[in-house]
């Protein structure tokens, strides 16, 4: 039986992707300072991603992927702050994966267009100081960790019902705005998708579009 991990499981999309995994009977550690109550498939674990030891603790097992979904809430946090859990935090995690007998795949869920320039980013960076190159340094941290990953570069996301807009992958190349959008519930369909499907050591923008275009990883199996 297959096993996951989602780092940042107390709510948004780590919290998404906990109940996806739940309902389709499948196991999960769920970790968080404060993550969901346990049930038959969902294993919580409180640990802090700015301790090492805490998410090595949490991160001790043999999973077939490892998802950090952790962002950081609340405006003008102070910039050491937002480092120590956007980029500080991941890579913890990625340290306490690689300690596995077999590490596991590692999907990081991140944010479009860190890496070209948009007004929304700048807006990010001002109620978030920092934000833009942490984005960037962890995307950079994974690619040279020597685990085999996926990063999911999510569009604006949104907390709708989802299922009603399909969900579209490019290579990264858009900008950060508000047109492009995503809900919560279909982003996480699609990086439990990315961990099964996608080719090892990808990059894709993620959105909701009803043209598409659609990777093979992402299609129905025929």
């Amino acid at each position: 039986m297959k096993r996951y991990a989602v780092v940042g499981a107390g709510g948004g999309t780590g919290l998404a992707l906990v109940r996806n995994f739940a309902g389709r009977r499948t196991c999960v550690r769920a970790i968080s300072r404060r993550p969901p109550k346990a049930g038959p498939f969902i294993e919580p674990f409180a640990a802090d991603v700015t301790d090492a030891r805490s998410i090595a603790r949490a991160l001790d097992g043999e999973f077939d992927a490892v998802f950090y979904t952790v962002d950081i809430h609340g405006r003008f946090q102070p910039r050491q702050d937002i480092r120590a859990v956007m980029f500080e935090g991941c890579v913890n995690a990625m340290q306490a994966a690689e300690q596995a007998a077999a590490p596991p795949k590692f999907v990081l869920l991140s944010v479009i267009g860190p890496d070209r320039p948009s007004w929304v980013w700048w807006v990010l960076n001002a109620s978030k100081p920092g934000m833009r190159r942490n984005i960037l340094d962890r995307e950079h941290a994974l690619k040279g960790s020597g685990l085999s990953y996926v990063i999911c570069r999510a569009a604006k996301l949104n907390d709708e019902a989802g299922g009603s807009v399909p969900v579209a992958a490019t290579p990264p190349r858009h900008k950060l705005d508000l047109k492009k959008r995503i809900p919560r519930s279909d982003l996480a369909r699609a990086l439990i998708l990315a961990a099964e499907r996608a080719p090892r050591n990808t990059t894709w923008d993620v959105f909701s579009d009803p043209a598409g275009p659609a990777p093979a990883w992402l299609l129905p199996p025929t």
